[in-house]
């Protein structure tokens, strides 16, 4: 019991260690997403991996794609590297797909 609730705060205390803006308008067809992840949580490449992740199915949701206009990692560091990641983008109509070649 004494280590089920040892457990159970520090699953509470690590799921603060993690942060998002979501998707936000920044003007005109612009949005805007960022995360921010513990280094215990993978950091700045688990918080890439989850800005992107969020954006892509941001502009899939409306049957488009996902063209990054900024993005890098925030200004939050550690003594482990950057614990955050931002990207700015838009979304536009996908590409048809490419015509087979012609035999």
């Amino acid at each position: 019991m004494r280590y089920s609730i040892v457990a159970l705060i520090f699953l509470v205390a690590l799921a603060g260690c993690a942060g998002s803006t979501g998707v936000v308008p920044v003007g005109p067809g612009v949005w805007y997403a960022s995360e921010m992840r513990a280094p215990a949580l993978g950091g700045g490449a688990e918080a890439e991996h989850a800005t992107l992740t969020e954006a892509t199915s941001f502009c899939q949701a409306y049957g488009m794609t996902l063209v990054p206009i900024a993005m890098g990692p925030g200004p939050a560091n550690t003594a482990y590297g950057p614990v955050s990641f931002s990207t700015t983008f838009r979304c536009e109509p996908a590409p048809p797909p490419a015509a087979a070649p012609a035999k």
